[in-house]
């Protein structure tokens, strides 16, 4: 299985940090698929669910951002693997006074 550096919770914390929270309305999710290849890059991202359309450009966005990833291995040789997982979408708060 790859691995994003530092796990689960840097890439967590990755996608919040870096993710446009504007484009939202209300709560929403994106779940993205991407490719690891055997050199650690994220490739091939595609949407495989999404509950506003508006907000898969921005997800694409973050995967193109990514640092490189530890890559899955087999038998000892890295390997390209399939890796899923969502992008949380918040709207803003905005200041109304």
């Amino acid at each position: 299985m790859p691995e994003f550096p530092g796990g689960m919770p840097a890439l967590m914390e990755f996608i919040r940090k870096n993710l446009r929270h504007d484009k939202a309305e209300k709560k929403e999710r994106v779940i993205i698929q991407i490719v690891v290849d055997k050199e650690g890059n994220a490739t091939n991202p595609v949407v495989l669910r999404s509950t506003n359309p508006t907000l898969n450009e921005e997800a694409l966005r973050i995967v193109s951002l990514m640092p490189k990833w530890k890559p899955g291995r087999q038998a000892g040789k890295n390997r390209n693997v399939k890796f899923v997982f969502p992008v949380a979408f918040e709207p803003s708060v905005r200041n109304t006074n």
